[in-house]
């Protein structure tokens, strides 16, 4: 338990200084404290099933952390590399949107352990809910005058994937409190998506929302770690 903890704690310290350098400017140096904030809590994810066991919920959460470090690499080289912007950030977004598959994977296979009959309404339930808060933040969007250009429509699926991933690991939480901490992450993850549409969309360059964006999102995957640590 120690081990994972330190790689946590290791984590989000190199989140932090990855955020003073990229700040300043995305550089080669900064993408490799990025990277090493991802293996970090990787670690700790391989750490925290060596404790527990290497049960498939397990490995899922590990694989939907790996994702993330995908697209951590491919966000920062659309930022360095400005010139093949849509093919990054199309290839990221994927790469975070295979990571919630397997994070939704986990979480069936977690509620089918303890309350199977739940299932008949919480995803249609989170699929409508997930629909509605889009279509919030679309038009909330409109109002701050955020334009998403040509790709739009990756944004409203992605949207739709990640609040979908919200409402339904809520509904988990309800019947396993200990899934709090997982579904406690997936709203950090989706407030770091938010500012970082802002980022993208908005033309919100001050370098705060460079370390709102950045710690928001190493503390969700960090909280996924968390739960693999106490909570199977």
């Amino acid at each position: 338990m120690v081990g994972s903890i330190i790689f946590i704690i290791l984590s989000m310290l190199l989140c932090v200084s990855f955020c003073v350098l990229r700040a300043e400017k995305a550089t080669g140096f900064s993408l490799t404290l990025k990277i090493l904030s991802s293996l970090a809590f990787i670690f700790a994810g391989i750490l925290a099933m060596q404790i527990n066991g290497f049960s498939t919920i397990g490995i899922l959460i590990l694989i939907g952390l790996v994702c993330g470090l995908a697209g951590d690499i491919l966000l920062d080289l659309k930022i360095m590399y400005p010139q093949y912007n849509s093919a990054y950030f199309y290839s990221g977004t994927a790469s975070f949107a295979v990571g919630h598959v397997f994070y939704f994977t986990a979480t069936l296979l977690y509620i089918l352990k303890i309350n199977s009959s739940m299932l008949a309404w919480a995803i249609p339930v989170a699929l409508v809910l997930a629909g509605l808060a889009t279509l919030a933040i679309m038009l909330v969007s409109k109002k701050m005058n955020m334009e998403f250009g040509s790709v739009k429509w990756a944004v409203v699926s992605y949207s739709i994937i990640l609040t979908f991933m919200f409402f339904f690991t809520v509904f988990v939480a309800i019947y396993s409190p200990i899934f709090w901490i997982f579904a406690g992450g997936m709203l950090i993850f989706l407030l770091s998506d938010l500012v970082l549409s802002m980022q993208y969309f908005g033309g919100r360059g001050e370098k705060i929302f460079i370390y709102i964006n950045h710690i928001l999102y190493y503390l969700a995957q960090n909280m996924f770690v968390l739960f693999l640590l106490l909570g199977l």
